[in-house]
């Protein structure tokens, strides 16, 4: 029995046995310590997804009644009806309910350039009755603290442009305030238009119906949590936001819930898959068992060192030894290593097609992220500026519209070739961004240097002569700079650059702006 037990089979069972048992460990470890932490924090990303979703839904909605607000407070007849209180104005568009049903208002109120009321027209939340009212008397009471607040923002608004807020008292709702004038925008100030869109079931159903989200938006009096996921059961989670609302102070909350699937889908993949891992192990060990013969025991000792290399970064390859050899286990060695090289070969294209725009050969905006991050702690820890270019083409909308999208694909890809040539530094990088957004990295670059590239670039790709509405396409630029003296950080840095581009659209495009020309002020 000692000799038995002495045996190479019966020591290597052993050895099994013990590895089997330590992997076990390490993997039940690994699952508990490592990959369930990650699986939640995927799910907490699921969670702020699924938040920025429902915010952008009803930044859009905002938008949109800042749209409408503005269409009515640069409409001439509302004008007109300031300057002489015109009563078919009133009864052909304020008195009639269906106007308020359809744009899913509860309150349209005329307002002096003083912020004094005018007119107030709207739908009473406590009796649902539509009312019209000069004054604020009893019969419009209702709408007292949203014209507090009107009077408020005006006040505090000495630039009398157009704000657009959310209101939490007396009635969650969106509120746009728009200044009226002439419909070419001229003055003099008439007063103030003012919109509310109400929060209401019907409004949080729409939302539902083109987001696909369970959205709720609460009052909100705890400010100390501006994120929170409450995770209820094995089946559901909640995740909630504070965003700012009016009166000043006031807080709402926007609740998401969310089914916890994709988590427990995963879970069970992985329990399966512990499962198959933990069946294979063991089929190899009987395996092993039968083939301990000296001719196979030694290739798959040398086989199974090299499968545990093979995960490292470094390339490894099948050993020679086994690859020379005539047998099946010189077929499995030979197979293995054209897999290994087929795996390589997909994982590097894998990853070029996660980092490369498909249209134009450019980085898109995920490496552009990479990149940007890293140049930036590069060049802060060697006390270097890097300058960002955001470059947008001008009225590209209009010449897709007007050539048709091949012809607009076909712009993208010149344009794309100007700039490829343009960034040839090994540390620059050009990226689309967007549709026709592009933005470019400049390591170890002063801002005066990258205006002086972004006019050169922008000079080039007019002089390309591609044919827009009797002109040519041109591009606008902005241009910024995180120096040693004033550090950015990533997202000021896209800001900054942002901004600057603005400023080059509204000063008549085709031309660059730097940042610190901006008057921040």
């Amino acid at each position: 029995m000692l000799s038995a037990l002495h045996s190479l089979r019966y020591r290597f069972v052993f050895a099994l046995l013990g590895l089997l048992i330590i992997a076990l460990v390490v993997l039940v470890a690994f699952t508990r310590f490592t990959l369930m932490p990650e699986l939640l924090e995927d799910e907490s990303t699921q969670a702020r997804e699924a938040l920025d979703r429902a915010q952008r839904a009803i930044d859009n909605e905002m938008l949109h009644l800042e749209v409408l607000s503005t269409d009515w407070a640069t409409w001439d007849d509302s004008y007109q009806f300031m300057r002489d209180g015109n009563q078919h104005f009133l009864a052909s568009n304020l008195n009639d309910v269906s106007i308020f049903k359809d744009a899913d208002l509860s309150m349209i109120a005329f307002m002096r350039p003083s912020g004094q009321l005018y007119w107030l027209s709207g739908i009473d939340p406590m009796s649902g009755e539509h009312q019209g009212c000069a004054a604020l008397d009893t019969q419009c009471h209702w709408a007292h603290p949203f014209l507090e607040t009107l009077r408020a923002r005006i006040a505090d608004n000495p630039a009398q442009e157009g704000l657009t807020w959310l209101q939490a008292y007396p009635q969650k709702a969106l509120v746009s305030v728009q200044p009226i004038l002439h419909s070419d925008g001229s003055g003099p100030l008439k007063g103030w238009l003012a919109m509310v869109r109400p929060m209401s079931d019907e409004w949080l159903s729409k939302l539902h119906n083109s987001t696909g989200l369970a959205i709720k938006v609460q009052h909100s009096t705890d400010g100390e949590q501006p994120l929170k996921l409450e995770r209820l059961d094995d089946e559901t989670m909640r995740a909630s936001r504070l965003i700012s609302a009016a009166p000043r102070g006031e807080q709402l909350s926007i609740d998401v819930d969310l089914p916890r699937q994709r988590l427990n889908n995963r879970i069970e993949a992985m329990n399966l898959g512990l499962s198959w891992t933990l069946s294979l192990v063991v089929l190899l060990l009987l395996l092993v068992l039968w083939m301990l013969e000296r001719v196979v025991l030694n290739p798959l000792r040398l086989f199974a060192i090299f499968t545990r290399q093979v995960r490292r970064p470094e390339r490894t390859d099948v050993p020679a030894s086994l690859l020379k050899r005539r047998d099946e286990i010189g077929i499995l060695a030979r197979q293995f290593q054209q897999l290994l090289e087929f795996q390589r070969q997909q994982r590097a294209e894998l990853v070029e097609l996660s980092e490369r725009d498909p249209l134009t050969g450019l980085a898109n905006r995920r490496r552009f992220d990479d990149h940007l991050a890293t140049s930036m702690k590069t060049n802060k820890r060697r006390k270097q500026p890097t300058a960002l270019m955001v470059i947008d083409i001008d009225h590209y909308k209009a010449f897709n519209d007007q050539y048709g999208h091949p012809a607009g694909d076909a712009c993208l890809q010149a344009l794309a070739k100007v700039m490829s040539a343009h960034f040839h530094h090994p540390k620059q990088l050009i990226a689309r961004t967007g549709g026709e957004e592009f933005m470019a990295v400049l390591p170890n670059t002063s801002q005066e240097t990258a205006v002086d590239s972004a006019n050169r670039l922008r000079a080039d790709i007019e002089a390309l002569g591609i044919p827009h509405s009797g002109k040519v396409v041109t591009i606008s630029a902005g241009v910024a700079c995180s120096t040693p003296a004033e550090t950015l950080s990533t997202e000021q840095l896209i800001e900054a650059g942002d901004q600057a581009l603005y400023a080059a659209k509204d000063s008549g495009r085709n031309q660059v702006v730097a940042s610190k020309d901006l008057d921040w002020a």
